[in-house]
């Protein structure tokens, strides 16, 4: 997490998985901003979107918001709060050659498997999931991330 790069140095870099979630970067705001991104949007051909909430709280607020169904019509896969690919455990692990950004907070060799992991904010995440490369927001919503209702509750 120390070496640090900005965004449009890496831009380019194809993409395999694309994680928002661990106990750092699975916070409500991160899925909201990740939520607001992907509406109206697809993930990319061979790009895997894992969201995995980092508490039972965050995950009961994303739901009711409407965030979770955002993430899962934009072709994301929301995980239930638990340790997983961050900490190389399960629910998306790299294999050799595999490449992932995500909002975890290390990614030192062999933490999430064999591939590589560049940390990235959750609007990073998702506009690289969009892409299917490593992108900043702005390339893939240039006007913003898609506003419309802050949060929908089940039935409105």
């Amino acid at each position: 997490p120390w070496h640090v790069e900005p965004v449009d140095a890496l831009a380019g870099v194809r993409i395999h998985q694309a994680f928002i979630g661990s106990c750092t970067g699975g916070r409500i705001e991160d899925l909201a901003d990740a939520a607001r991104l992907l509406r109206g949007r697809r993930v990319a051909p061979g790009v895997r979107l894992v969201v995995i909430p980092a508490s039972r709280a965050v995950y009961q607020e994303a739901l009711e918001a409407g965030y979770l169904s955002d993430i899962v019509a934009a072709g994301g896969m929301v995980g239930i709060p638990s340790c997983g690919p961050c900490g190389g455990i399960d629910k998306g692990i790299l294999g050799r050659g595999q490449v992932m950004v995500a909002t975890s907070n290390r990614n030192f060799p062999g933490r999430t498997g064999r591939g590589e992991t560049y940390l990235a904010s959750a609007p990073v995440v998702a506009a690289s999931a969009v892409a299917g490369r490593i992108a900043a927001p702005e390339e893939v919503a240039p006007d913003g991330p898609r506003r419309g209702a802050p949060g929908r509750r089940p039935g409105t």
